[in-house]
Parts: structure tokens; C-alpha cells; sequence
């Protein structure tokens, strides 16, 4: 994915990745179990990942804590490496094969990661099989709660990433554990025996020369005035100092000597042999080493194709962190990260309390400087602005306003924010209000001076040339700023010129926003409603840098010369030189302004107070969807362990029913599997009444059954002569004398309190007893036990309905039901 979009589709891609991957940082999503050992992308034996020497193994079921990719903070770049293999033919060694094995690794876990993701979206191949063995379980049937949101676009960040487990097993096993830069003499066994040899003929070496030292021939012979140690090693040679006097009679080949020249080193007749040997094995053992590196070299090479597109997933990893970071850093005092906008294709901005970004960073690494000092947060004193342009007819937007009043500073705002949404960076603006940013390509400006003495080019020329090319680059989707246009000539002229251009763009489709001083242009939304006009607020002989929607700003020039300390004569003879209606003009629209601050300083604290409100709001409803995410998670959680205990009951089950196989089981056999089987039904019962929402599915089921079951009398059975295939008939006594539990002898009191519960089993056993019923049974449940409980103390003092009570058979629901024996009602 290159950095910027190129789509609005891609734009959308992009904030949708950063809006997961700002999830992830919240810790909005708990621990996932995952089977890591299923995956054959980084363990083709699926045991659990690799298992090089020192190295960390992985289990076969992992718990993984949902966040940040792993490792994205390390500095690893191998495309160095492997451009110096392609182009230069270099073999790698030492600590750059290290650092190739560690991005292996990296990207290893990056992609447990991106499976863990892929199980919180419930999308993986375990969970799917799981889901469907579940729904053909005929039996029970599990909820599944609904998922959590999904993960789409960091998913498909690193679908590309392939990471070769034999590559990867080979590259951290090449290692020594002991030494992270040597090769391992266990993985590489010819090296472990040239290692031995040379250690043995080092050994050798020394030992005689140590031997030598010791003899009484050497007495005296050494010279022992440095006093250092008597065996040293000089250009790979071992030599021992010798007196001069004695280098004859000792016997070798003299390889240095002191500089006062009484001393030489003479490296002994026995040990040449001996060290050649050890220079030659040295030398095998370098060999063998290059050999291996090379070795090393081409199965990374081979594979350099997959390595540089994991780097390359690895930096859109990183990009989009650092999208979230920037996000963040321009959040409004301190808040929760910029705003991500709404992305169309209209050519619409809509943003409320727009931030310049620059200004925020500014802001932000003054406070940063001073210990954070002076506010709390990134905004300081940064002026918002409410933005809007391309909705409905308004194509246009016209900023005025004085100079040095923040005109420019927004025509700037509008094109960075443009540019941010093509690059999925999340903008500075008021959160709790829906921000929308449309795509734009091109973006076009003209802001600043470009006169030229080389290129011959006037201020004004320069401008017209700016404009031709927007002209011929600008099409519907543009944005066009421009300051101050048609400037720099004669000003009836100019406004001619920068309608003309303002019109032609328009008619374009294109979305332009320009400054300007011309009162012309400032009147142009005034007859041309594809045109609106926005000023820039000066209060007090200051500009405040808010930008008021609707209103004309003045330029208030002399305001302005007299706050940058333009001499006091000077100003006061350019206020005479005014025409009166021109000056009384200028006063009375000053009074209007501090007037009108006054009333917007009203609004501003009533508005300030209502976002309050509206913050308050939202991060209480953030809190009840981060509650909702967690009880989900919870919930999902409980379904797997509570199916995991059904399994286990399953097979309890499937071992009673072996017992029962075969004509030799014996009454006793029978008895005690049919206890057995009652006691793993009320502990499933018991382990899914304590699952939410496992008891009102099964409920809702056992209506739904009970819906489609005609209760047939045995007297009865003679009419029946038809019964077709997946009919449901229960075959029992007449309803006058039967204790057998249906539906039309069950109350269910589930919910209830105690007097509503006691007033619906009057009622049911008054009809009980006018249907010659003898027996109801009440459905309480367990729950805490108290209604149970004051259910049966009332059956138990009552003398009207029960004649006797208890619990219901296992195979009738056990505990959870009382069966009531009524007493004969005399009903006439």
C-alpha cells in the first residue's frame, strides 16, 4: 500500500487501519486462546513454532493479549544486505546473518499476531470448523455471542508476509547460544571438529613450551626483567624471551627482540612444527566458515524476494503507528488523538473547531521544552475554525479579513487537511462533532510571491502563470487555493481577471478557496450563491484569528500599521486623508465588532458548556461499549469452556453407554449407568444455567418442540391410523391422572417475585381442578433459592390447593421444579 491514497477507497483503507490499530493501543480487545501449532506459515511440523537453541518455543495453545504488532520499536533493515548480495556479490557474516534471522523472527510474530486478530474476528479455520461441529450437535446448542469488531485492514497489511520456517530453523540454529556472532559447532559439526583439533593442537604447543620453560636446561637462560609472561604469541607465532647470550643454545627462530636489545624471542625448534599444524588447521577451519557463510548467504538470497516484501510489510505496519502517533499528538488538549473524518466523494469539508496541525506540533514541543508548563496539552493558544465548503450549491468559499488576521493560515489549513486524508492521518478538529474531509485530487494552490528577476516575471505574472496551470490541471475533483487573487495590478482589472478564473474553475466542479481584499469579490455570494463568504475576526484593534462563517471582514489596514508601530504621524495623516464616509464607515463596523464579542462571548460559554455535555456523553458511551466489548469477550469465552465440559460429559456418557453394550449387562450395571446418566445431566444443566443466555435458548427451543407436540390419551390411540415420518407424539395417560410434566401442567414463575408467582399457581391449580387435573408442577428455578424457597414454605402451610409437594424427577428438571399434588376440589 503506498503512502498515500490514490482513491477514495484508499483513503478509507487507510483510516480504517489506523482506527484498528487505535483499538488495539485503548486495550479494548482481551486475551484471545489461540492454537498456534495449526499454522504451518512459520511452523511446518505444527509443534509450536521453532525451536532453535536458546531460543523461546511456543506452545501449542497460547493465550495472546490483543495490542501493538511485536517488535515494531527495533531499527531492523536488511535491504541493505540484500542489495550488497544482488549487486555486489557480498557474503554475509557475523552480525548482518544475526540481524536477517532476528526479522525473520520479527515477522514470525508478526504474524501470530495477525492470527490473533484474525480469532478475535472468529474468521480462523479453527474457529470455523469449531462453529460448524456446533451446529451439528442436535443436542445442545451453544450461543455464540456476537463477535467483537473485526480487524480488516491491519490483517491484510501482512497477508503478503511469508516467512520459510526451514530458513528461519536454520538461521537461528546456525548461532552459537553462547556467543550470538560465532557459528554453532553442534548445528555445523565440521566446524566443532576443526574447533577441537585446533584447540588440542594449541594445547600441544603450548604444553611443550611450557615443559621447555620448566626444564633445567632453560635455568637462567630466560630472561625474567620485563616481567611479563614468559610464553607470548607474535605474529601467530609462540616465542618464549631469551637472554642473548642464550639464543644459540636454545635453539629456533628469533622472531623479535627488546628494544634495549639484552632480550629476544625465539620461538622453539619443536614448537615450528607444531604451530604450522596449528596455522593449517586455523586455516581449514576459516575455510569452512567462509564456506558456511556463503552457504548462509544463498539460501537468503534465494528467498530475497519474500524477504524485502516482509520489510516492506513491516513498514506498513509501522506507517500506520505512526499515523496513530501523529493522531495523537494533535489531539485537543490532551484528549484522545486527532479525528478521524468522513471520506466521500462530493467534495465536501464540514469540520468544526479545525486546528492547524504545524501550530499544534509547535504548541506541543514548547510545552514539551518547559516541563509542560502552560496548559495542559497540544492546543495552547492554536485559534480553531469552523470550515465549511461543498455542500449543497457551495462550491466556494471567499476568506476576508485584515492582514495578518490567519487568512492564509486557513487556505493552508484546508489544503493540509486534504492532504492528511490522503495520507490517513487523523485530523485536529472538536471530536464530538462528525468531521468530514472529502477526497480531492489534485490539490492545486497559488500562495506566496513568485516574482523573479531571472525568469523575468513580475508579481502579477507571476500569479497569471500559477493560474494557467491550474486551469489546465484542475478538473471536478480538484481543490483550488489561492491568495490573494488578482492581485499585484489594477484592481478593477484584477477583480475582472479573478472572477473570470473563479467562474471557469466553478463550472468545473472544482472546490476553490481564495482570500482577498477586493470588495467586489467579498460581494460576489452575495449574486452568486455557488459562493460563500467567511471573515476573519478583529476585536479591539487585534485580530482574535477565528474565522466567522457568513460575515465580511473588513481589512482594517490602519488598525493594523498602527498595532506593528508605524509612527503615530504617519497614521494620523492617513486618517485624514480618508473620506468621512469612509472613516465613519470603518468606526461604526468597529463598534459592531466589539458588540459582537461581547454576544459571542456569551455563546462561546453557553457552546463551551454544551460540548461539555456532549464529552461527557460520549465517553460514557465509550465506557458502556467498552463494557459491552468486555462482556462479549467474557461471554465467549464461558461458551468455550462450558463446550469443552460437554465434551467431557460426551464422553462420559459414550463410556456408560459401552457398559450397556452386549446382553450381559446386569440389573445392577443398568441401575447404576441410568445414576450415572442422571448425575451428567443435571451437571450439564447445572454448568448452562450459570452461562448467560444458555437457559433462554434451550427454553426457547423446548417451546418451540413443545409447539409442534399433540398429547395423545392411550384410550384415545384407536382414531390414530397415520403417522408420518418426523411426526413428534408423546404417548401417555388421560390427562385426569397423569404426574408426567408437559407444558400445559408447567407454571413457569421464572422472573417473578413471590406474590406474583403464588397468584399465577392459584390460577393454574383452579384449573387444574376444573380439568380433573391432579398434578402441576412449578417452574422456579435455582437462581439465589429464595423463591424456591418461599414457594414451597407456602405450599407447605397451605391448606386449600396442595395435598403434597416436592422435587421434580431428575429427568423433569430436578430441583429447578416443584410437582404439587392437588387435593379434590369440591366444585359444586
Amino acid at each position: 500500500m503506498p503512502l498515500t491514497a490514490s482513491s477514495v477507497l484508499g483513503a478509507r483503507r487507510r483510516y480504517a487501519a489506523v482506527r484498528e490499530m487505535g483499538s488495539l493501543l485503548d486495550g479494548d480487545h482481551l486475551r484471545v486462546r489461540y492454537d498456534v501449532g495449526r499454522h504451518d506459515h512459520y511452523d511446518r511440523e505444527g509443534e509450536g513454532g521453532v525451536s532453535g537453541k536458546g531460543q523461546r518455543r511456543r506452545g501449542g495453545g497460547n493465550t495472546v493479549q490483543l495490542g501493538v504488532p511485536p517488535g515494531l520499536s527495533s531499527t531492523i533493515d536488511i535491504r541493505p544486505y540484500l542489495d550488497a548480495i544482488i549487486d555486489d556479490g557480498r557474503v554475509l557474516t557475523g552480525s548482518e546473518v544475526r540481524d536477517v534471522a532476528d526479522c525473520l523472527e520479527l515477522c514470525r510474530d508478526v504474524l501470530l499476531w495477525r492470527d490473533a486478530l484474525l480469532v478475535a474476528n472468529g474468521d480462523s479455520e479453527e474457529e470455523k470448523e469449531k462453529e460448524d461441529d456446533d451446529n451439528d450437535d442436535d443436542d445442545v446448542v451453544v450461543p455464540r455471542p456476537p463477535p467483537p469488531p473485526t480487524f480488516v485492514e491491519l490483517p491484510k497489511l501482512v497477508r503478503s508476509m511469508r516467512v520459510d520456517p526451514d530458513l528461519l530453523r536454520l538461521l537461528l540454529d546456525a548461532f552459537d547460544p553462547n556467543d550470538p556472532d560465532m557459528l554453532d559447532g553442534t548445528t555445523f559439526p565440521s566446524l566443532g571438529r576443526l574447533r577441537s583439533l585446533v584447540r588440542e593442537a594449541r594445547r600441544e604447543v603450548l604444553d611443550y613450551v611450557d615443559s621447555l620453560l620448566a626444564s633445567p636446561s632453560m635455568r637462567g637462560k630466560v630472561a625474567t626483567e620485563s616481567g611479563g609472561s614468559l610464553v607470548m604469541e607474535m605474529n601467530g607465532r609462540v616465542v618464549v624471551p631469551v637472554r642473548r647470550e642464550f639464543r644459540d643454545s636454545v635453539g629456533g627462530i628469533v622472531h623479535d627482540a627488546s628494544r634495549s636489545g639484552n632480550t629476544v624471542y625465539v620461538e622453539p625448534t619443536f614448537a615450528i612444527d607444531k604451530t604450522n599444524d596449528l596455522r593449517r588447521i586455523e586455516a581449514e577451519l576459516r575455510g569452512e566458515e567462509t564456506r558456511i557463510w556463503r552457504m548462509l548467504t544463498g539460501e537468503i538470497v534465494d528467498r530475497a524476494s519474500d524477504l524485502e516484501g516482509n520489510v516492506a510489510c513491516l513498514g506498513q505496519l509501522d506507517v500506520v503507528l505512526a499515523r496513530v502517533g501523529l493522531g495523537r499528538r494533535l489531539g485537543r488538549g490532551g484528549g484522545g488523538g486527532g479525528v478521524i473524518p468522513e471520506v466521500g466523494t462530493e467534495g465536501v469539508v464540514h469540520v468544526r473547531e479545525a486546528l492547524h496541525p504545524i501550530l499544534l506540533l509547535r504548541e506541543d514541543d514548547r510545552r514539551r521544552k518547559s516541563g509542560g508548563r502552560g496548559g495542559t496539552g497540544a492546543v495552547g493558544e492554536v485559534v480553531g475554525s469552523d470550515i465549511d465548503i461543498g455542500r449543497g450549491k457551495n462550491q466556494g468559499l471567499i476568506l476576508t479579513g485584515p492582514n495578518s488576521g490567519g487568512k492564509t493560515i486557513v487556505l493552508k489549513l484546508l489544503g493540509l487537511y486534504a492532504l492528511m486524508v490522503r495520507d490517513g492521518i487523523p485530523i485536529p478538529s472538536k471530536s464530538i462533532y462528525p468531521a468530514r474531509v472529502d477526497f480531492f485530487s489534485p490539490i492545486l494552490a497559488d500562495i506566496g510571491d513568485s516574482q523573479s528577476v531571472d525568469g523575468d516575471l513580475s508579481t502579477f505574472s507571476g500569479h497569471m502563470l500559477v493560474c494557467r496551470e491550474v486551469l489546465n490541471n484542475a478538473d471536478r475533483d480538484a481543490l483550488v487555493l489561492m491568495d490573494e487573487l488578482g492581485s499585484g495590478t489594477d484592481p478593477n482589472q484584477g477583480v475582472a481577471i479573478a472572477r473570470a478564473l473563479l467562474e471557469a474553475l466553478l463550472d468545473r466542479g472544482c472546490r476553490v478557496a481564495i482570500t482577498t481584499h477586493y470588495l467586489e469579490l467579498k460581494q460576489l455570494a452575495m449574486t452568486d450563491d455557488r459562493f460563500a463568504v467567511a471573515g476573519m475576526q478583529f476585536v479591539g484593534g487585534r485580530p482574535t484569528y477565528r474565522l466567522m462563517p457568513g460575515v465580511i471582514g473588513e481589512s482594517f489596514a490602519l488598525a493594523v500599521a498602527e498595532r506593528l508601530k508605524l509612527p503615530e504621524s504617519v497614521i494620523n495623516r492617513a486618517y485624514e486623508l480618508l473620506d468621512t464616509e469612509t472613516r465613519k464607515m470603518g468606526e461604526l463596523i468597529q463598534d459592531l465588532e466589539d458588540q459582537k464579542l461581547l454576544v459571542d462571548q456569551k455563546l462561546e460559554d453557553l457552546q463551551r458548556r454544551e460540548d461539555e455535555l456532549l464529552e461527557l456523553k460520549a465517553e460514557m458511551k465509550r465506557r458502556q461499549e467498552k463494557l459491552e466489548l468486555t462482556q462479549l469477550t467474557v461471554r465467549r469465552e464461558e461458551a468455550r469452556k462450558f463446550a469443552a465440559k460437554l465434551e467431557e460429559k460426551e464422553r462420559l456418557l459414550e463410556d456408560i453407554l459401552e457398559k450397556l453394550k452386549g446382553g450381559g449387562a446386569s440389573k445392577k450395571v443398568v441401575a447404576d449407568s441410568w445414576s450415572d446418566i442422571r448425575i451428567v445431566k443435571r451437571e450439564a444443566l447445572s454448568e448452562a444455567e450459570n452461562l448467560p443466555g444458555v437457559m433462554s435458548r434451550l427454553k426457547q427451543q423446548q417451546q418451540d418442540q413443545s409447539a409442534n407436540v399433540e398429547l395423545i390419551p392411550i384410550s384415545e390411540m384407536n382414531g390414530i391410523t397415520v403417522i408420518n415420518i418426523d411426526d413428534v407424539v408423546v404417548v401417555c395417560k388421560s390427562d385426569s391422572g397423569t404426574k408426567m410434566k408437559t407444558k400445559s401442567n408447567t407454571v413457569d414463575c421464572i422472573g417473578m417475585n413471590f406474590e406474583e408467582s403464588k397468584r399465577k399457581c392459584i390460577d393454574a391449580f383452579s384449573k387444574a381442578a376444573m380439568q380433573n387435573r391432579s398434578v402441576v408442577y412449578v417452574l422456579h428455578g435455582h437462581g439465589t433459592g429464595i423463591l424456591k424457597k418461599k414457594i414451597r414454605s407456602w405450599l407447605k402451610d397451605d391448606r386449600q390447593w396442595a395435598k403434597s409437594f416436592r422435587a421434580a424427577d431428575q429427568a423433569d428438571g430436578g430441583d429447578a421444579l416443584t410437582m404439587v399434588e392437588l387435593k379434590k376440589q369440591k366444585l359444586f
